[in-house]
């Protein structure tokens, strides 16, 4: 059985589970009394969301289950006292299946799982109480937060998520998502691709220590001098001690102070790579030579991976429609979509499958907006459903759908990022359809 169908299995019995009830609860006080949306009731809730306003989420999902008389600020006092533990418990559990029993399906470079670090903005609910709590100086934009993924950039598989205030540290986030990582991908190495905000001499340092490898984009003032010695485009160079680039680390990481203190020499490889725009491209990396510089230069733009994917998740699942401007709720929110968005990803990459892409002049790929709609119409009734024959045929149908719809993939397509001073959502103004 395909992973996509057990997946379902261990988000239905997970959502059933004790283990959940427990971890659901902020207080033990919480969930006590009986109410019409407890605890099963609520996360299903949540994870039926469409980003539109309250009163017409709850109209629509009172079609599925019955809680018509239960009004939106009653859900919103249900939803505080809900964990949101709870969604990265089962996007834990579900990647962990996936890693560890379903190796026919994984894909793989080389035997590695090529995974993306990378953060992106995201606008919440602007208040003066947000943009104190979220925004810390910058008092004066719009309420943001910093979210962070580790994402797969073959199997297109969010694997780990850290919500944190507006310009939260990069390199902290990245050490959790590492973590995170090894506890779940525990039958294959790891290679972390990153962008130029990544790079730093401790992370190198240790990189190299504990064998994690990784392949790091240069911004041009790292390293200048020993990469201006160079003789070729694909070398190792050697980090020596500078007071100004060493002093920093003589608290925050005293083992590699202390080594090139004393005349030890960081070695990493250098890779310089000519664009077609004329630009110079340099990467870091602890990847052998029997890694080419060319297949090095392929895996670095595949990080792209991890933009379409946001893109996806705030355009596709609407996950910036936060609910409310509570910490509780703005995880619940993110983690939920995520979560749903790692259950529909099984069903579009069996999809790309049976495309017959000899049959089409341009290559085609799953619509991925349309996916991610019958997918939202389809989730819960799967969910719910009892009859084991009735739930195959749910899933074999949202399957069928998926399938029909593609769209040609544009080779070259190149924009410039747009900064939005303004809330795209505000949350007085969302839509009811």
């Amino acid at each position: 059985m395909s992973f996509k169908i057990i997946n379902i299995k261990i988000i239905k019995e997970l959502i059933l589970s004790e283990r959940i009830i427990k971890e659901a609860k902020n207080k033990a006080t919480d969930f006590i009394r009986l109410r019409k949306m407890g605890i099963q009731v609520l996360i299903m809730y949540i994870l039926n969301k469409r980003g539109l306003s309250s009163k017409m989420e709850i109209e629509d999902f009172n079609e599925i289950i019955d809680v018509k008389n239960i009004s939106a600020p009653a859900v919103l006092k249900q939803r505080q006292k809900l964990n949101p533990i709870v969604f990265q418990t089962m996007l834990d559990e579900s990647n962990k299946c996936f890693y560890q029993e379903f190796k026919d399906e994984i894909v793989t470079f080389k035997g590695y799982v090529l995974a993306s670090i990378d953060g992106s903005d995201f606008e919440i609910p602007n208040s003066k109480t947000t943009r104190k709590i979220y925004n810390g100086k910058l008092q004066e934009h719009c309420a943001r937060i910093t979210v962070s993924t580790m994402f797969d950039l073959l199997n297109h598989n969010t694997i780990d998520t850290y919500i944190a205030p507006y310009n939260f540290s990069e390199l902290t986030m990245a050490k959790s998502h590492l973590l995170k990582a090894k506890e779940i991908i525990t039958n294959y190495k790891i290679i972390r691709i990153m962008d130029r905000g990544y790079v730093s001499l401790e992370d190198i340092f240790n990189s190299i220590k504990n064998d994690d490898k990784f392949i790091v984009r240069s911004a041009n003032k790292n390293f200048k001098d020993e990469i201006l010695q160079m003789n070729s485009n694909d070398e190792i160079i050697e980090i020596k001690y500078e007071y100004n680039r060493v002093h920093y680390y003589k608290d925050k990481c005293p083992k590699l102070y202390k080594y090139l203190k004393s005349g030890g020499t960081v070695k990493i490889r250098c890779v310089k790579i000519m664009l077609e725009s004329g630009e110079e491209e340099i990467l870091f990396t602890n990847l052998n030579d029997e890694i080419g510089s060319n297949d090095l230069a392929e895996l670095y733009h595949l990080r792209w991976g991890i933009e379409t994917n946001y893109h996806y998740l705030k355009e596709s699942l609407k996950i910036e429609t936060i609910t409310s401007g509570k910490e509780n709720i703005i995880k619940q929110d993110i983690l939920s979509q995520i979560l749903v968005f790692n259950i529909l990803q099984p069903f579009i990459n069996d999809a790309q499958k049976e495309i017959k892409q000899e049959e089409y002049l341009n290559q085609m790929k799953i619509n991925v907006n349309m996916a991610t709609g019958f997918m939202k119409k389809a989730l819960i009734l799967i969910l719910l459903e009892e009859d084991v024959n009735k739930q195959a045929k749910l899933l074999d149908r949202l399957f069928d759908k998926i399938t029909k719809y593609i769209v040609p993939i544009k080779p070259n397509r190149k924009s410039k990022r747009k900064n939005n001073p303004k809330n795209k959502h505000h949350i007085n103004k969302r839509k009811t359809f």
